[in-house]
């Protein structure tokens, strides 16, 4: 005898969700709802917030030592460039316009709650002129400020493009040779063909020619003070270019040309203790 058997392919029934899974996704999408919602108001009062902390700029504050520039000068460099609010503000592009300018070697900008903006400035310090325009600060690199008869005081270098660095280093060189015979440099040159040529604070031209400078420096100062310190306001050039002497150019007398008075002047070559 056969039994009858049951279909395998018989469908199944679907059971329907228990009434506590059905309260679980309940759960879990009012939850996902109180987030969304709570975010969306964190948001909100984010920007209400960031708008009442954002309030444009009503004092700008600057520090620092001046000599060339001043406050004033300052802020009405920056002002145009205050176009946002305080959390908006372009700290980085304010202090690299206020580091263009000549006289401002460094700046430093920050916000002051609650709308102030603080400018600290460091200024330039000139150490010598080069030509008429520009000053040339502790590293050897040139400013421009179109007249610099307000440094007059400072001693005036002059020489062919891209050498601003290469002169200030002769110069602190020289000066430095210098200093214990108590001469200061007034004027230093370089020409195209490289030859060197100086001016002291007491008048007197000093010709070097284009090599073995500082050799040829310690050449004079042995004759200076051997020599020529003692009758100094009779010296009005000397030339150091030869090998085993100068050459020294004495002022002899005054004379009066047009009502002027000018000097007639001699040259006498010599070498070291034989002027």
């Amino acid at each position: 005898m056969f039994g009858v058997a049951q279909d395998a392919g018989a469908m199944r029934r679907q059971v329907p969700p228990m009434p506590g899974e059905r309260l679980r996704w309940l759960r879990r999408g009012l939850s996902l709802l109180t987030v969304a919602a709570l975010l969306a108001g964190v948001g909100w009062g984010m920007e209400q917030l960031y708008q009442r902390l954002n309030v444009a700029i009503g004092v700008i504050a600057v520090k620092g030592e001046f000599s060339q520039v001043d406050q004033g000068a300052i802020q009405r460099l920056v002002e145009p460039l205050v176009t946002g609010g305080f959390l908006n503000l372009d700290l980085q592009k304010i202090r690299r316009e206020l580091e263009l300018h000549p006289w401002i070697l460094q700046a430093r900008v920050s916000r002051r709650w609650p709308d102030g903006l603080l400018i600290a400035v460091t200024e330039e310090v000139p150490i010598a002129r080069w030509g008429n325009t520009a000053f040339l600060n502790v590293r050897g690199e040139r400013r421009e400020i179109g007249d610099n008869g307000v440094l007059s005081y400072l001693p005036m270098l002059q020489g062919g493009d891209q050498s601003e660095r290469q002169l200030m280093k002769s110069y602190r060189e020289m000066a430095q040779l210098l200093q214990s015979s108590g001469l200061r440099i007034a004027a230093l040159k370089r020409d195209d063909r490289g030859a060197w040529w100086l001016r002291l604070d007491n008048n007197l031209e000093l010709v070097i020619g284009r090599d073995q400078v500082m050799e040829k420096m310690r050449r004079f100062l042995e004759v200076w003070e051997q020599q020529l310190k003692e009758q100094a306001q009779r010296v009005a050039r000397v030339d150091v270019r030869y090998d085993n002497g100068v050459a020294v150019q004495w002022v002899l007398e005054h004379t009066r040309v047009n009502g002027q008075i000018g000097q007639k002047l001699t040259g006498v070559a010599a070498a070291p203790g034989q002027v």
